[in-house]
């Protein structure tokens, strides 16, 4: 651009008056790659650069011999117009140049103002619509999940998690999860298979059916197409499984609110629940609280469990027909409150009831079908010293059905527990950060309203009751993507068989897991 020497020397005056003095040009650079160190304007050239005064034309170069437009010369002095620190005499001379050059001002203010809109409306709209989650490639060896017709949904297979937000206006937000399971290993899925002892029923020729425990004969193959579809796997078949909305309510907006089918937790380890659930639930900061939260929910778990029932075959033990039957899940109200116990120890405490069920029991009362109607729940986290921590969970029903009672084998049958030992942790943006834990647990069969944690303890193996040990380690390998293993090697759980004196029988259970986590 052709910058004469008047105007440069205008605008030289304009941002130097207030500064000229020894250190004016101290630290000179080469702003400019077409302008010679000994080039008369150089230094000034260059400090203007340096102020964001002139730009030149973005490619590292000033290109004085083109011809500045007027428009140029406008930016020039609206930048200079915003210098602070002015002598009055040149503020006279940037008066002159802005009334000379006052339409193209304008219209450069207007330009500004429509692109700043457009930045707005463009900011407001990426708010509105946000779409977050992360894929996970997993792969291991688990023992329990192909004993006793068990299924491998947790152990090898790829997984999706999408989250995406609505925004409907500042105090409400429509949210949803699409989640998809894909798995990769057929022989992990062992329904009713050829070979199983079974109680099935056969139709006789006076047209009479008769009982008994038989081997059968069953050739319906599961692949991984139709495991994953969405009559096998309802939440994890790639369609919306969860949507809710969040209200921000009350005169200060601090009572958030969800209402709809989402993921809920109740516990620092989700112990009393922890599971997709349908409901509402509202969370407010008690006032004076010392940093004490409070929640109230009303929920239905959605994690009904059936069981294959009336298996008619025919005179070869072949199925011919297999009749499915749904025990829902109770309909519950829960508080919940959690908060600091001074600079090292949090706690949390809850209590569910069950009050409502589609089923009542022998006794006229309604309730969960272990008799459980009421549950208590208490959590503590200690930090003892830097970067270590030690949680433990405690959940207690009042289940009193004898009959449920042969299910608990050797495990506790009305109590929950567990602890957790962590050391360090992962950030996501830290890479090489890295964390170990170890946890035990002791599950009881009627202890609690349900949860599925991430280790399969209880789903998808469906046993009636886990104790044992599981150690781990994470770690962040790259920018947004955390790769853990987790090692359990000797579980005890329940099994839905017994031995010939009729007690409950168990087996050892080892998993060894790893998997990859990418967050987007």
């Amino acid at each position: 651009m052709r910058l004469n020497k008047k105007a440069l020397a205008i605008l030289t005056g304009l941002t130097l008056s207030a500064g000229l003095g020894s250190t004016a040009f101290a630290a000179s650079a080469d702003s400019f790659t077409d302008v010679p160190k000994d080039h008369w304007a150089y230094q000034a050239l260059d400090y203007l650069a340096k102020e964001g005064v002139i730009d030149g034309m973005g490619d590292s170069t000033f290109q004085g011999g083109r011809t500045m437009t007027r428009y140029e010369m406008a930016s020039i002095v609206a930048k200079a117009m915003q210098k602070k620190d002015v002598s009055f005499g040149d503020k006279a001379v940037l008066d002159k140049l802005s009334a000379e050059y006052a339409g193209e001002l304008d219209t450069l203010n207007k330009k500004v103002d429509a692109n700043t809109k457009a930045i707005k409306d463009l900011n407001a709209k990426t708010d509105k619509f946000k779409v977050w989650g992360m894929t996970r490639v997993q792969a291991g060896d688990d023992n329990g999940l192909v004993k006793d017709g068990h299924n491998g949904d947790y152990n090898n297979r790829f997984y999706m998690d999408l989250e995406g937000s609505m925004k409907i206006n500042p105090y409400a937000t429509a949210r949803f999860t699409i989640e998809k399971n894909a798995r990769t290993r057929d022989s992990e899925y062992s329904t009713l298979k050829t070979g199983d002892v079974r109680w099935v029923k056969h139709k006789k020729a006076d047209g009479t059916y008769e009982w008994s425990e038989r081997p059968i004969v069953y050739d319906k193959t599961i692949s991984a197409e139709t495991r994953d579809s969405e009559q096998a796997d309802a939440n994890h078949n790639g369609s919306i499984s969860n949507i809710w909305v969040e209200l921000a309510l009350g005169k200060q907006h601090n009572w958030y609110t969800n209402i709809g089918r989402k993921w809920n937790g109740i516990g620092m380890q989700n112990l009393l629940l922890g599971g997709q659930i349908d409901g509402i639930a509202t969370y407010h900061p008690i006032e004076k609280g010392h940093g004490w939260w409070f929640s109230a929910q009303y929920f239905k778990p959605s994690a009904d469990w059936s069981s294959d029932q009336n298996i008619e075959v025919d005179d070869n033990g072949k199925v011919i027909s297999v009749d499915r039957y749904t025990h829902r899940a109770p309909v519950a109200a829960a508080v919940d409150f959690w908060g600091p116990l001074g600079k090292y120890m949090d706690a949390n405490i809850a209590y569910a009831r069950v009050v409502g069920h589609e089923l009542e029991h022998n006794d006229g009362n309604l309730g969960f079908y272990t008799g459980a109607k009421n549950f208590i729940s208490a959590d503590l986290k200690i930090r003892p010293f830097k970067d270590f921590s030690v949680t433990g969970s405690y959940v207690k029903s009042d289940a009193k059905y004898d009959w449920m009672k042969s299910y608990a084998g050797f495990a506790k049958f009305d109590t929950d527990w567990a602890v957790r030992m962590e050391y360090k942790g992962t950030d996501l943006n830290k890479v090489k950060s890295w964390g170990l834990y170890a946890k035990w647990v002791n599950l009881g069969v009627a202890a609690d309203l349900g949860h599925d944690d991430e280790w399969a303890t209880r789903e998808p193996t469906f046993v009636s009751g886990v104790k044992g040990w599981y150690f781990g380690f994470k770690m962040v390998p790259w920018k947004n993507c955390e790769w853990e293993t987790m090692w359990a090697p000797h579980l005890t759980e329940n099994t839905n068989g017994r031995n010939d004196a009729g007690e409950r029988t168990a087996y050892k259970r080892h998993i060894l897991r790893s998997w990859v986590d990418f967050h987007f």
